[in-house]
């Protein structure tokens, strides 16, 4: 089982890094026939998909039970019934075949052959392509920069699991690769290593190199254009796509904090997520409603809630307020998460007509109040009129009460 387990892993870093195969591909276009190889004018040579076919299996046998049942059961299984990969499908149910039968079959005999995933990384590339990410079909293509004699070791084995019925020779492929998995990643740390000083910790960036075109793919959102240029001089045999995340990130000086208009609104609202901390060097805010993705059987309802770098946060913001924040880079899956914030718009808050309080007082006041150190959450702010009171729903780990807040 603790192999099986790897070879998953290393499925997941393939697709990762090449972009689930989706790179060369006519987005929409989905079929159910097999891409079979076809000779090029130029060179006679077999192509599929502009790929140079080296090698091929053979489907030796018509009836493929061993396949057929666990084909089955991939697609009776409850993820699948449940649509956590997709809605079911004639393309969704070969996606799923391929990638439980033919892909790890694949990948186990190909690092028994070169001496794990790293030995085959020195020689080749591997990638699954999906028809529900647009493939022409389902496919696992198995790329070797020069081929030697361990490629026909290869062949037999996966030719003596085709016999036997375990897996289809088809949706395998074996083609030329311009590049190995070794010479991808170099490159990538090529590629880090001018941006590192351009970077200067402000905003984020994100780096990959795709396993099927070997483009180099960055993602940011503070490469100015000079700097663009710079990374394509450097590496002008490979072509970049850059990709602006949100916001460019603020140069020094300008302001990353903006304000409503008008400071206040007579219409309660539930927009945005309330500042419940702030200092010198950040800031932790709290959904107004639970997450849509949070509610466990109906039973529990999930706040989302984040501790922001924001440097002199506590100069630009207060406690209480309503906001709206767009980080920079990733946020960390704790609880509270924890990401960098580029820019906070404060949004109007909620004050009555004929209310002394604003929305920001009673959520301190409330704040001041609670009945533990816990983190409190906001679940509910309204005003009695006639009896001068706010009354707020809170919520602190498994607890739930209401505060009372006089308008004074």
């Amino acid at each position: 089982m603790k192999k099986k387990a790897g070879f998953a892993l290393t499925l997941c870093v393939a697709l990762l890094i090449g972009g689930c195969g989706t790179a060369e591909d006519d987005l929409g276009q989905t079929t159910n026939e097999l891409v079979e190889p076809k000779k090029s004018e130029e060179n006679g040579l077999e192509t599929a998909r502009g790929r140079e076919i080296i090698a091929e299996l053979e489907q030796t046998v018509k009836e493929t039970p061993k396949r057929d049942a666990l084909a089955k059961e991939q697609i009776e299984s409850d993820e699948y019934q449940k649509g956590m990969f997709g809605k079911p499908s004639p393309e969704l149910e070969e996606d799923t075949a391929v990638q439980a039968i033919e892909a790890m079959v694949a990948i186990e005999t190909v690092e028994d052959v070169y001496g794990g995933h790293g030995g085959f990384q020195k020689e080749g590339v591997l990638f699954i392509e999906n028809q529900m990410s647009g493939a022409e079909q389902s496919g696992v293509w198995i790329g070797i920069k020069e081929p030697d004699e361990r490629l026909d070791e290869l062949l037999a084995l996966l030719q003596s699991k085709v016999d036997a019925g375990e897996i289809l020779a088809e949706p395998i492929y074996f083609y030329r690769s311009p590049h190995t998995g070794v010479e991808l990643q170099e490159l990538q740390k090529e590629v880090a290593e001018v941006i590192k000083p351009m970077w200067n910790e402000r905003g984020s960036y994100g780096l990959s190199v795709n396993t099927i075109t070997g483009n180099i793919e960055i993602t940011h959102d503070f490469l100015k254009e000079e700097q663009q240029e710079e990374l394509r001089e450097k590496f002008a045999d490979y072509t970049i796509h850059f990709e602006q995340d949100g916001r460019m990130i603020a140069e020094p000086g300008e302001p990353t904090t903006t304000y409503p208009k008008e400071p206040f609104t007579t219409i309660p609202s539930l927009e945005g997520e309330y500042v419940m901390d702030v200092g010198g060097e950040g800031m932790l805010v709290v959904a107004t409603k639970p997450a849509d993705f949070g509610s466990t059987g109906g039973k529990e309802e999930f706040y989302g809630a984040a501790n922001y770098q924001y440097p002199k946060a506590d100069e630009q913001l207060k406690v209480g307020q309503r906001v709206h924040v767009e980080m920079t880079g990733m946020m960390m899956t704790s609880y509270p998460g924890q990401a960098r914030a580029k820019f906070v718009e404060v949004l109007p808050e909620y004050k009555p007509a004929n209310a002394k309080l604003s929305e920001s007082e009673v959520i301190q006041k409330a704040i001041e109040k609670k009945k533990s150190d816990g983190m409190l959450i906001i679940s509910s702010i309204a005003f009695d009129e006639k009896k001068a009171v706010w009354k707020v729903g809170v919520k602190q780990e498994e607890e739930e009460y209401e505060l009372e807040i006089k308008d004074a």
